[in-house]
């Protein structure tokens, strides 16, 4: 579990980087195997699950957490931008 929260903290990271970019979940990935000590399940005595359980767990968290990173980054741009014009609507109204 430990290994998953540390992975969605690395997305958050680089997502704030490299969300404009074509190729995201490649860049989100890469960074997530390279800062994330996966070595604890081939010492657990999984050395045979090793690879299926970190690439599991990389696809898991990047096709989770970046189509919902997105969505509410769109919802907060969405409630401004309706914030943003109700209150030019109502200068313009408050001064006629």
């Amino acid at each position: 579990m430990e290994t998953v929260g540390t992975a969605v903290t690395v997305l958050e990271n680089v997502m704030s980087m490299v969300a404009h970019l074509e190729f995201v979940e490649l860049y989100v990935t890469d960074a997530t195997k390279k800062c994330i000590d996966f070595d604890w399940i081939r010492s657990a005595g999984c050395s045979l699950h090793y690879q299926g359980l970190e690439e599991g767990t990389v696809r898991g968290v990047t096709r989770i957490s970046i189509p919902w990173r997105c969505k509410q980054k769109n919802q907060s741009m969405n409630i401004a931008s309706t914030q943003k014009v109700l209150k030019r609507k109502f200068q313009i109204l408050s001064h006629q």
